[in-house]
């Protein structure tokens, strides 16, 4: 009897781990906890940015690097991963995010992957203005902080599309 307890422990552990690694294949499960390690790195050589990335868009994520937009599709993955950063407190990440230019390289590291993005487009929008978190058809990244610096008012937003 006790075996058979402990196969249908063991079992209730491994299919419901099976289920959700198939479904993290392209999007991961959102998650709100703000104590999480960090989720991978992000690099942009044109303004010297090396962030640590967390999964969560609240002042504990961007005062420890960027964070990233739950439920956001895996690096490379159809889709739009949408980050966040402070431009003014926190470690600044995206202070001179209004720098970038279209062509310029973003790096997203997983692990032992390293995706490239390349930026396509930025522009400026009210606070308000929730379609840059929508998922997109395409593989594509999302910068995004608060603009002007030090005001909540409007987002400068980057878009960056995928390059295999």
């Amino acid at each position: 009897m006790r075996r058979i307890a402990i196969f249908l422990t063991a079992m209730a552990c491994i299919i419901p781990t099976s289920v959700a690694h198939a479904r993290t294949q392209t999007q991961r499960t959102p998650t709100i906890a703000s104590d999480d390690a960090s989720i991978g790195t992000l690099s942009i050589p044109r303004i010297k940015v090396t962030a640590s990335i967390f999964v969560g868009i609240t002042d504990v994520q961007f005062d420890e690097g960027v964070g990233e937009w739950p439920g956001s599709p895996l690096p490379g993955a159809r889709g739009n991963i949408v980050i966040g950063g402070h431009r003014t407190s926190g470690h600044r990440p995206f202070a001179n995010i209004n720098k970038l230019k279209n062509g310029d390289a973003i790096y997203l590291s997983r692990g032992a992957r390293t995706y490239k993005y390349v930026v396509s487009k930025s522009m400026v929008v009210a606070k308000t203005t929730i379609w840059i978190t929508k998922p997109t058809p395409t593989a594509t990244l999302t910068l995004f902080s608060c603009h002007p610096p030090g005001k909540t008012s409007h987002r400068f937003v980057i878009r960056a599309t995928y390059v295999p």
